[in-house]
């Protein structure tokens, strides 16, 4: 059997032929990168963010301290009402918190001066000699204390005395007062 040559109108139309599924092939590998592109996009935005940790807040650059007795924070003690008035007005001013009990009463005054060289923005003291606290602010004047249950009859300027009773008050007003002086701690 004879070949016969391919007539030039079936070349050319071989040629346009692979031509176009040529470009059949490139259109569908652009809109299978697009769609991909468009997939991974609409997967991205809508990918679950993690939950801010409960209780992870910004603080400020402020702290305020509580002296305590030996007994410490413990429920029933008389720093117990102190630290969670500290705790609640915490969560609202943003100041850090920190406590320290005394080891004995011949501590406090050791203790007072860590708290001061610590540049606590209020310390708080519950259960202290209130002559011992009053010598400290004394000698302290940009320190401010608050003592809980203290009672004197000359408090220097940068002591307040605060009744049991009105604790959550004082503390919530002592951190309030910290507070719009700080600024936010750098993350």
């Amino acid at each position: 059997m004879p070949r016969t040559a391919a007539r030039p109108d079936t070349r050319r139309r071989d040629a346009s032929v692979a031509a176009s599924r040529g470009r059949v092939r490139l259109i569908l590998a652009v809109v299978a990168v697009v769609s991909a592109a468009a997939v991974a996009a609409g997967a991205w935005v809508l990918w679950p963010r993690p939950a801010a940790r409960p209780g992870a807040h910004q603080y400020l650059d402020a702290t305020a301290c509580l002296l305590t007795s030996p007994d410490g924070i413990a429920s029933g003690t008389a720093a117990a009402p102190a630290w969670a008035a500290l705790e609640s007005a915490s969560q609202s001013t943003h100041v850090m918190v920190s406590y320290l009990p005394a080891t004995s009463t011949a501590a406090v005054p050791t203790l007072l001066n860590s708290l001061i060289e610590r540049q606590c923005g209020v310390i708080v003291a519950t259960g202290a000699d209130s002559t011992v606290v009053t010598r400290a602010a004394r000698a302290n004047p940009r320190q401010h204390f608050l003592l809980v249950g203290g009672s004197g009859t000359r408090a220097p300027g940068n002591l307040t005395l605060v009744a049991p009773s009105g604790v959550r008050s004082g503390v919530s007003q002592a951190l309030q007062a910290i507070a719009a002086r700080a600024t936010p701690v750098p993350s």
